[in-house]
Order: C-alpha cells, then structure tokens, then sequence
C-alpha cells in the first residue's frame, strides 16, 4: 500500500515535470520619447540694402552707433531699448535710421544708453536715457527724440561718457553735466547729477574725453589732467597721493595733472579702466587696468602712463571696455587688448601689443565702444567689427564681425 502510494507520487511528479513552467507575463517596455527639438525661429530677414552714403566722422558708444554725413545728416544704429537713437521708438536697429531731420549737424558722441550732437551752429541736443541728468533737461526719465538743452553755450567740441557729458566753447571753456557720483565732472563735491558746469575756468582746454566714471582733458598748452573714479588706475595717479579728498579715497573731484608733465599731447581717450593719450610727436602712452593687455605694453601688469611697445607714431586713439584701437600716421588701424567679440579684427585671441586689423582698407578717424568699434575710411565710407548683439554695426544683421565690415543703409523705398 505504501508503495503504491510513493509510486503514484513519484509518477505525479514526473508528469508535472515534462509541462512548461508557468511565467508572470512580462510587459512590453514603454518606447522612450522623442526628445523635443525647439528650432530658434528664424532671423527675419533683412530689408534690400545699399552703400551707405559719404560720412564726415562716426561714433561708438554702449552698444549703439552714430554718424554724421557730408550732407550734415545725422544717423543712428544699435540698441535703442532707452531711446538712444532718437527715432522717437524703442526698437533696436540693424541699420541706420535718421536722427533730427531738417537740422544741420556738424559733431556727435554717443554714451553708454544716450547720445549728443552738435548742429552747425553749436546748438548741442541730447537724446536717449536722462536718470543721471545725461540729458541737461529738467527732468529725469528718458527723451527719445533730439531734445535741445537751454541753458548751455554754443559749443565746437563734444564727448559722452556713461553717464554724463563734457563740451568745449570755441574760445576754450570747459563745460560737463550729468552724473557727478565718482567726480567726473570735475567739482569739488559729489552729488547724483549735475546740470551744466565750467570746469576748471583758469584753464584752456583743446580737447575732452568722458570715459565711464571719469574724464580726461589736455589744455591748450598741451598738459593733460584727468579727474573722477581712479577704479583700475584709470586717471593714472596714485589714489593714496592725490585722490583722497572729501573722504572719498580713489575719487578726484578736481582735475589733477598727469605724471607725464613734462611731455605735450594732443588727443586723449579715457575707457572704462584704462585711458590712452597721443603727444605731439605721435607717440601713445596707456595707463590703468591691464588685466587683458589693453595698454600695450606686452604684458598684463597695471600701469602709470607709459609709452605703447613699438615704434609706432598715431594720431587718434580710443580706448573700449577692456580693449585700445590706434590710428597709425600711415592710416591704419591697430587694436589690441580683449578679443572675446572680435574686438581687434583679425587676431581671434586677446593681445597684449599693437596689430594691424584686418583687410588694407586705409582710415582717418576711428571710435571704440564697449565691445565694438568704427572707423572712417579716407574714401569717408564707414567700416564697424567687433559685437554685434544689438545691431550696433550697421550690417542689417545680428552676426558679430570679426573684420572691418561696410556700414549699409536700407533701400529709399523700404522703411
């Protein structure tokens, strides 16, 4: 009995193993999903285009550009989110737009977020952001068309810094306005704005540059003073020494005399931390901030003023956010410092010592902006390179230029 009971089992068991094992079914895995592909929408393209006219000098500023034709028109191109372009709007522009139309212009300087002009007959006219008093008007805000200040003399010779502004009369005065906060303005107090002051009046001035916090002036005589935020060594003079007044350290309200007294210039260019100036024989001397090479002198050390590297002789300078452009006596262009935008056309990585741009293209006249720069070629055809975010080249695009490239104008017929 017990054995036909184990045999049964045993006969169970052998059956149950020839069947197929019995398995939990296995859920078919869920496909990945496609992953979202977001397309930038296209760049609208641009409007037909045309060489741009003859132009009789241009300037660059924050991320905005200016210039003046031989036909005494004024045009504008770049950012515009402040009404720095003073074509009554707020839309950035590619290409350049006319500013002040029926007015005769003679001279423009742009600033960090607004921009001066002078008309043929001194006439000065602001436009764009006013929050420091940049403007010279009454009020604080922004301005969006030419506004013309009231209570100013006729003036010959303009220069817009971030955010103020100095000009020089015909017969040597020195005027400024705006932001006053660091001292650029060249008063013995501090205050947020200021409206129009002579600066320095026992003195003859022949030239004026407004940089970012300071400025930077050269006398009939040829001597040089700076005055504002020494951020960098900027107005090249030790801030212990002689910038400690007011209790303000590092901030010289009143014009101070440059080291370099006993050489003569003519041209100066102040930046944001660095400033350039050319003497009489050509030769160019740098100071301040040196972190990317802007002062020329191969290597990256700050400086008091001192002489670029080479032998190169210039007559006009211009000094940018972090970066210098020079121009030669024999018309061209040599830049060096940051190279980040395409600031120094051609070289593809910071510089610390002079090089020519690219192209053999010849020029007269040149301006540096924050990131950018412009140049007046001896034909009067104006040439940009460098950022580009803002439309502030003029090329009818938002693509930077790592190369001289020609300003251009919309067609007549298309807005």
């Amino acid at each position: 009995m017990r054995w036909s009971l184990l045999a049964g089992l045993t006969l169970v068991l052998a059956c149950s193993t020839d069947a197929p094992p019995k398995t939990k079914p296995v859920a078919t895995p869920a496909a990945a999903p496609k992953p979202i592909v977001r397309e930038a929408p296209p760049e609208e393209a641009p409007p037909p285009m045309t060489a741009s006219p003859s132009f009789s000098m241009v300037d660059a500023g924050g991320a905005h550009s200016c210039g003046v034709a031989e036909s005494a028109e004024l045009f504008c191109w770049g950012r515009n989110d402040q009404g720095q372009l003073g074509d009554s709007g707020s839309a950035d522009r590619t290409l350049p737009v006319a500013v002040g139309e029926g007015l005769k212009w003679k001279a423009v300087s742009v600033g960090g977020s607004h921009s001066c002009a002078l008309t043929t007959d001194g006439a000065v006219y602001c436009w764009g952001s006013s929050l420091a008093g940049q403007l010279g008007s009454d009020t604080l805000g922004t301005i969006a068309q030419p506004y013309r200040m009231q209570k100013a003399p006729p003036f010959v010779k303009i220069s817009s810094g971030e955010n103020h502004n100095c000009a020089i009369t015909a017969d040597g005065k020195l005027y400024c306005w705006g932001e006053n906060r660091h001292g650029e303005l060249g008063l013995s107090l501090f205050s947020k704005f200021s409206p129009v002051v002579q600066v320095a009046p026992q003195l003859t001035w022949s030239f004026v540059s407004a940089g970012a916090h300071d400025s930077c002036g050269i006398t009939s005589e040829g001597k040089l003073y700076c005055w504002g935020l020494d951020n960098g060594g900027a107005i090249g003079v030790e801030a212990a020494d002689a910038c400690e007044m007011d209790g303000a350290p590092g901030q010289c309200a009143l014009p101070l005399r440059q080291p370099v007294d006993s050489l003569r210039f003519t041209t100066v260019a102040t930046g944001v931390n660095h400033s350039c100036a050319i003497t009489t024989s050509g030769v160019l001397y740098c100071w301040g901030s040196n972190d990317h090479g802007q002062l020329g002198s191969g290597f990256r050390e700050p400086l008091s003023p001192a002489a670029v590297i080479g032998d190169g002789r210039y007559t006009a300078v211009s000094a940018g956010r972090d970066f210098t452009c020079a121009l030669a006596k024999d018309g061209v262009v040599q830049c060096w410092g940051a190279d980040d935008n395409g600031q120094l056309a051609g070289r593809a990585a910071d510089a610390t010592v002079p090089a020519p741009i690219a192209g053999s293209t010849k020029f007269v006249a040149l301006s540096s902006g924050t990131s950018h720069s412009c140049a007046l070629s001896v034909d009067h055809t104006v040439y940009c390179w460098g950022s580009n975010d803002n439309g502030q080249l003029g090329s009818g695009s938002h693509k930077r230029s790592f190369a001289p490239a020609r300003l251009m104008f919309a067609t007549r017929d298309h807005p």
